[in-house]
């Protein structure tokens, strides 16, 4: 659960301000009323996002707190936030240029390859990063990092996907490899069959036949078999055996050895570390994990429900002079990634955020909460959720604060005219 006093927090800066400080502050005149808001509110939502502050109490956020505390910010009180926000603004790859200033997050070039891989991984058919095992090299390749300018060997970007700051990608087992104990680190093992006497491999795997049509039993040696393996004729009565399956039955099977010819129902298994040249017991052998990986929580990132309309929307969006893209990663404030479902932004540096509930999701406000929260780390120009439930009076607040456009429609078109109906409200054309 996010927990932040948020209240405790504000009071308690205003309070580490020495009242000489706050005077050399106004007198100064470096910093304005807005700028001592930003600074604040983005103190406020890295803690959150973290969770809680040493040193206070550790109580439960809500956005009426939220919304509380940003009324109280008086012009009055430099909060001396500065160090930890700047320390939150280095993560962030600021975009050059004069647009670079009025942005409070852009996209870097790893969150391009983020998206990319994320559409990549939805176009296969196991709808997963599928790992390709090189056994001569001793390697794991995932051959699917080609395609976003990544080498197929660098296992360390997934692994990075998955931990709790990118939390995009799910670990899986894919494979379980059997290896040497002692060179663990080589793919190249084989199986060994011999004789349960004497060892030999020089064995062979003998079955006993029986043609349906005279009654005739014998070993598979005695019968007339093609190179394929199949048998065309009985020893016993010389006629043709057409369909193997219907005339034939084989009532057992055993092996012998051609070196001491002993017979036995079971051979001898053993493991061959085929680098090294020796042999291990099977209760000796290790195994290594072959990982593969999937898109956690894969149906917030579809998009069927919409999909009637996708095409339109996307030119909508063009229309209105935004790029398009699906499944787009962004990062925030706080160094946190975040997947949006359909994501524009136009040469001003202006952003849309379209959010699709997942249909899979609880029938409460966790999920809206959560967005909400992305909202607030990443301060789109617009944001429009679709499909969500209805909200509460004090989420409301919050929407409306922070331009969060929530549409209840069910029908595609419907969907379609209110996005449009929002994107002539709230961005407006500007001159270049």
């Amino acid at each position: 659960m996010l927990k932040f006093d948020l209240k405790n927090k504000f009071k308690s800066a205003n309070k580490s301000n020495g009242s000489k400080e706050n005077e050399d502050n106004l007198e100064s005149g470096t910093n304005s009323e807005k700028d001592r808001e930003e600074l604040l509110k983005n103190e406020m939502i890295a803690s959150i996002l973290k969770g809680k502050v040493s040193g206070h109490e550790d109580k439960t956020v809500t956005f009426a707190d939220m919304n509380a505390t940003e009324q109280a910010i008086k012009p009055q009180v430099k909060p001396e936030v500065e160090t930890k926000v700047e320390s939150i603004q280095k993560k962030v790859e600021f975009v050059k240029g004069p647009a670079a200033e009025q942005s409070p997050k852009t996209i870097s070039p790893e969150s391009e390859k983020i998206s990319k891989l994320i559409t990549a991984i939805e176009g296969t058919k196991e709808k997963m990063v599928i790992p390709s095992i090189s056994i001569d090299q001793g390697k794991i390749l995932y051959p699917i990092l080609n395609e976003i300018g990544e080498s197929e060997d660098n296992l360390d970007f997934l692994e990075k996907l998955t931990s709790p700051n990118f939390d995009i990608l799910e670990r899986v087992i894919y494979e379980r490899l059997t290896v040497c104990p002692d060179h663990p680190e080589s793919f190249s093992t084989t199986i060994k069959l011999t004789c349960a006497h004497c060892n030999s491999l020089d064995i062979t795997k003998l079955h006993l036949i029986e043609h349906k049509k005279c009654g005739y039993i014998s070993e598979n040696t005695k019968f007339k078999i093609s190179k394929d393996g199949t048998i065309t004729e009985c020893p016993s009565c010389k006629k043709p055996i057409r369909d193997a399956n219907k005339e034939i039955s084989i009532p057992a099977m055993w092996y012998t050895c051609n070196d001491c010819n002993e017979k036995f129902d079971d051979v001898k298994v053993k493991l061959h570390c085929r680098t090294f040249n020796h042999d291990f017991e099977i209760t000796s052998a290790r195994s290594n994990l072959i990982p593969g990986f999937k898109i956690k929580n894969l149906g917030d990132t579809s998009n069927t429900s919409i999909s009637p309309i996708l095409k339109q929307l996307k030119s909508l969006l063009v229309s209105f002079g935004f790029t398009a893209k699906e499944n787009h990663t962004v990062i925030g404030k706080s160094g946190n990634h975040y997947r949006i479902n359909i994501y524009g932004e136009d040469q001003h540096k202006r952003t849309i955020f379209i959010y699709i509930r997942n249909p899979n999701a609880d029938n409460d406000n966790s999920e809206l909460n959560s967005k909400i929260i992305e909202v607030l780390d990443t301060s789109p120009t617009v944001t429009i959720l679709i499909g969500f439930p209805s909200i509460s009076e004090k989420a409301k607040t919050i929407t409306s604060n922070y331009n969060i456009s929530i549409l209840n429609e069910n029908d595609p078109e419907n969907v379609l005219a209110s996005i449009k109906d929002v994107l002539a409200n709230k961005v407006p054309p500007l001159q270049s």
